[in-house]
């Protein structure tokens, strides 16, 4: 006899709550990167592009982090909010760390491979640490809340 294997395919499901926390939350990075963008030290690369980035990455995390577990209490969506405006710093950092370890690969500033990779991280935590003030991050919290909130409301007022 064939087993049945059921999966829980709700993560790959378009929602009406995915869509309202993907959206939300791209625009409070999109609104973030713009109060964090005169602070990104000079010659740093994808510095110009840093409002898409954020959005892009925002509209990915609010879908897939955000508005992933609806149907809970408010306090919950606003603790997911807040975890995918975490995620959209990290992995922001990240890319941009990553953009400018292969600059200066190009210029050949590393002896080997792992010196480089080890970099990201370090380009990365700097260019965060010298570009993140008050301002956005108070930007990312509560726009992160009212998007797990909006995200709840979405799941609530249209179901699933």
């Amino acid at each position: 006899m064939q087993r049945v294997v059921v999966r829980n395919s709700q993560v790959q499901i378009p929602t009406m709550s995915k869509l309202f926390a993907g959206i939300m939350l791209a625009a409070t990075g999109f609104m973030a990167a713009q109060s964090i963008l005169p602070r990104v030290p000079a010659g740093t690369d994808g510095a110009e592009e840093l409002p898409l980035i954020m959005a892009s990455f925002g509209l990915m995390f609010g879908w897939r982090v955000v508005g992933v577990r609806p149907g809970r209490r408010w306090v919950d969506a606003c603790n997911d909010g807040l975890r995918g405006a975490l995620y959209l710093l990290a992995a922001t950092f990240a890319f941009l760390g990553t953009i400018q370890m292969f600059k200066l690969a190009v210029r050949m500033r590393y002896d080997d491979v792992l010196s480089a990779i080890t970099d990201v991280a370090g380009q990365g935590i700097g260019i965060g640490l010298a570009s993140l003030s008050v301002q956005p991050l108070l930007t990312l919290g509560i726009g992160a809340m009212v998007a797990g909130v909006l995200s709840e409301y979405g799941h609530r007022r249209f179901g699933r």
